[in-house]
């Protein structure tokens, strides 16, 4: 995993933050999970790979990792939770939820049979599992936190060839779907923790002057952000320490964070729009050359004043 990814795991990983992430992503910001309800589940799986009697090679196992899981625990009834952070698509993510969800249920038919006591019958013992014993739900929600749009399949049917000479099959295959959270699509103020913070900066990342209102209007809230909230912030739209920490004020002046993230942004954006000015300098001097040599004076006298025509000569000319 990526630092980006990283960061997520640990944040998302704080009962608070993953309790709070469940009711303002899936419950629309309804309190129905609660910190004190959660417990840690172990997130590596080591699977037996099995081999044929005659094979010479060593037993071996197959280690599968999640990124966060938890249980619920509420009256009795647990529900069994993972989370997949994800910075870039996968474009195999139904099966890969599909998989982890699947050796779950396998982890949860080995823990019957440990604990149990009572005997089972021929059918039972042959199925690992007696008539009246259930398994806990398992679901697995991938929140994208990536910049690039996310175009990976939501469905396993979708990463399957189901073409119309097949579609009387179709019926009898078994779909997946993936829970996906996608960052951009989430209200921020669906959330009560840091999360807030963190999804209005996401939200906001490739826009600074978003980015900067956002911060003039939940000021208050950003100035006092926990440090788990403000690492997070910071290694997700790459904020230089000295902004975050302060460690450029002078002796004894105290640190304002809104005004010296604004600072920054605005300086940031200022670089930005003087490159493209420049970028478009360079691009419009090429095209000029071009036209110049081509004897096509009056192709660049339009150029000059008409943008659509322009960009329609850096096309012609791979500018």
């Amino acid at each position: 995993m990526g630092q980006k990814n990283n960061v997520i795991c640990s944040y998302l990983s704080e009962p608070a933050i993953f309790a709070d992430f469940i009711n303002g992503s899936i419950h629309n910001g309804e309190k129905v999970v609660f910190p004190h309800q959660l417990s840690a589940n172990g997130t590596v799986y080591y699977q037996k790979e099995n081999h044929r009697p005659s094979d010479k090679h060593k037993t071996q196992y197959i280690e599968r990792q999640r990124d966060i899981l938890k249980t619920i625990c509420n009256n009795n009834c647990y529900v069994v939770i993972g989370i997949e952070a994800q910075d870039k698509v996968s474009y195999t993510m139904p099966l890969r939820c599909m998989e982890y969800d699947v050796i779950e249920y396998k982890r949860q038919l080995k823990e019957l049979g440990r604990n149990r006591i009572e005997k089972l019958s021929d059918s039972e013992f042959l199925s690992g599992m007696a008539k009246g014993e259930k398994l806990n739900p398992v679901t697995t929600i991938v929140f994208y936190h990536g910049e690039d749009p996310y175009d990976g399949c939501v469905n396993l049917h979708d990463m399957l060839e189901l073409g119309e000479e097949k579609r009387t099959f179709k019926r009898l295959v078994a779909d997946y779907h993936i829970n996906l959270v996608k960052a951009e699509d989430l209200d921020e103020n669906m959330f009560e923790t840091g999360l807030h913070e963190l999804i209005g900066f996401l939200k906001h990342r490739n826009d600074k002057q978003g980015l900067i209102n956002f911060i003039e209007q939940d000021k208050e809230r950003i100035q006092n952000m926990d440090e788990a909230t403000l690492d997070a912030v910071s290694v997700m739209l790459s904020i230089p320490a000295f902004i975050t920490k302060g460690e450029d004020k002078m002796e004894g002046e105290e640190h304002n964070l809104c005004r010296a993230l604004t600072e920054w942004l605005a300086d940031e954006r200022k670089a930005g729009i003087e490159e493209g000015q420049k970028e478009g300098e360079n691009r419009f001097a090429s095209l000029t050359s071009v036209l110049l040599a081509a004897d096509r004076i009056s192709d660049l006298t339009k150029a000059a004043s008409d943008a659509v025509y322009r960009e329609s000569l850096y096309q012609e000319f791979a500018l």
